[in-house]
């Protein structure tokens, strides 16, 4: 009865520690003692049996694994309250080389100048290669083989995700977060045109606190704007690692792999932009929900672009285990749509390693489709990784 009693008793503990995470908390400078380096891994390895029909042939979808992957992380503390993050990929689907996907430095203290301290109490500065803070969907996604934050397999259909050069200042105080940024909004830099003509902004305000001990409540809205000239931003299409679900919706005459397979979204190239995304999340117990309200205009290669997007997703964790569905849909000025509904559940085997199944089905409707619409795809995929 003993041990039944710490079974149970240990389950509901770990029930708290795999809650989901936002921005990474603030440093505390007096816990540093000397120069100390982190080297960490993902790897993450997925079993895809999904089916796919439109009125064109597709390419016949195999019951099997997918390429592995694995990233390659490096934290290191450089003083007080000051941080160096640097991440690999190691294989990925659309680089199967190794290359460095981004990094950058986290200063939540100035050890150099002691007359900040007061105000270094409530601020944190990020500058580096780095994904910009812009709304909170990109905490729920998997990057590349790092895949224990997302409780599905897939990321979202419109699936902002980029590492552009650019610094960020974040205020945070008894819940409340504010944060301004600006990055040059560019990934092949040596295409774009001068920075100040190329200078893209983006902020985030919201509260998150627990309200009591079993509710916690998180709100934010963020945005993202490009002026107008900008030589091409990246958004949406920053993301090299590619989709998760392998191959989905390929036209039998298409030549070679579509790495963003599963996805719909503007794409990268906007000269002209305005980006807003509201976000709600609201834990109780063991019970998490989570919102998406997204709306992009924009102009790239001279057309106008209005893309809209809405999602809902709720997990319940219990113990080592949750279950959970997603429903996310996005539209456009044409009338095309994507609406894709998720439903699975995963296992912390550890704190380290998931294992997670996950079915997807998924629609396409409109014009902007073109041969495939009124096309979907649908199945399963099971999902094992491993982080540390």
């Amino acid at each position: 009865m003993k041990r039944f009693i710490l079974v149970i008793t240990a389950a509901f503990v770990s029930m708290i520690s795999f809650g989901q995470q936002f921005e990474q908390a603030k440093l505390d400078p007096t816990t540093f003692e000397k120069v100390k380096v982190k080297v960490g891994a993902d790897f993450a390895i997925q079993l895809q049996a999904i089916d796919h029909e439109a009125d064109v042939e597709l390419i016949d979808l195999k019951n099997n694994f997918n390429l592995p992957t694995a990233n390659l992380s490096i934290t290191t503390d450089l003083a007080a309250g000051i941080q160096l993050h640097m991440n690999t990929y190691l294989s990925s689907r659309h680089h199967n080389e190794a290359w460095v996907e981004g990094g950058y430095l986290l200063i939540d203290n100035m050890p150099f100048l002691p007359a900040a301290d007061n105000i270094m109490k409530y601020l944190t500065i990020k500058a580096g290669v780095m994904m910009p803070d812009y709304g909170d969907a990109h905490y729920f996604r998997s990057n590349n083989a790092g895949v224990l934050n997302n409780p599905f397999v897939g990321n979202w259909v419109m699936d902002a995700y980029t590492t552009n050069p650019g610094l960020e200042v974040m205020f945070r105080s008894n819940g409340f977060l504010a944060l301004a940024g600006a990055n040059n909004g560019r990934m092949n830099y040596g295409r774009g045109g001068d920075l100040g003509e190329d200078l893209v902004f983006n902020w985030k305000v919201g509260y998150d606190n627990n309200i009591t001990e079993n509710l916690r409540v998180r709100a934010t809205l963020s945005g993202y704007h490009v002026g107008e000239g900008h030589s091409g931003s990246y958004l949406w299409g920053g993301d090299r690692a590619g989709a998760r679900y392998y191959n989905v919706m390929q036209t039998a005459a298409a030549e070679g792999d579509n790495f963003r397979s599963g996805r719909w979204d503007p794409s990268s190239g906007q000269t002209e932009m305005n980006s807003y995304m509201a976000n709600l999340f609201v834990k109780f117990h063991g019970l998490e929900v989570f919102g998406i309200y997204e709306n992009m205009k924009g102009v790239r290669k001279s057309n106008d672009q209005d893309f809209t997007q809405t999602a809902a997703q709720a997990i319940y964790r219990f113990g080592t285990f949750y279950v959970g569905t997603r429903f996310n849909k996005v539209d456009n000025n044409d009338g095309s749509t994507v609406n894709r509904a998720n439903f699975g559940g995963g296992w912390y085997m550890t704190p380290n390693t998931l294992v997670k199944l996950d079915y997807v089905n998924q629609k396409y409707d409109g014009p902007a489709h073109g041969d495939i619409d009124g096309g979907k795809f649908n199945g399963v995929v099971l999902e094992a990784a491993i982080s540390f």
